[in-house]
């Protein structure tokens, strides 16, 4: 698990989902682009929450390993999501959700 930082406190989130996150904001940050993620955190009490973060060309985010009692929080569709939309020449929309993106792929297909 991880802590990411923010200017307006910190969450925990899973390893690789914290490591997709600032990935991404590099990426946003290189490309002079914003972008709205959302991914599972864990609340104060342990309940999975989700939490939405700006990020891009003025992000200011650090991740740290936490120590939490609870398992590592995976979400391997964001984690991914968040890698392909990092690549060099992505073409999916920054502020595409998930969802959007899988319309959008299954559309380009000829039946």
């Amino acid at each position: 698990m991880k802590r990411i930082f923010h200017p307006g406190g910190s969450v925990i989130t899973g390893s690789d989902l914290a490591d997709a996150v600032l990935l991404y904001a590099e990426a946003l940050c290189n490309r002079r682009q914003v972008d709205v993620v959302d991914i599972p955190v864990m609340g104060d009490d342990g309940h999975l929450l989700r939490a939405q973060f700006l990020i891009g060309s003025a992000s200011q985010l650090v991740s740290v390993t936490a120590d939490s009692p609870s398992p590592e929080l995976v979400e391997p569709e964001t984690t991914d999501f968040l890698h392909r939309k990092a690549q060099t020449g992505a073409m999916i929309p920054a502020a595409w959700t998930r969802e959007e993106s899988a319309v959008a792929q299954f559309d380009d297909f000829d039946y």
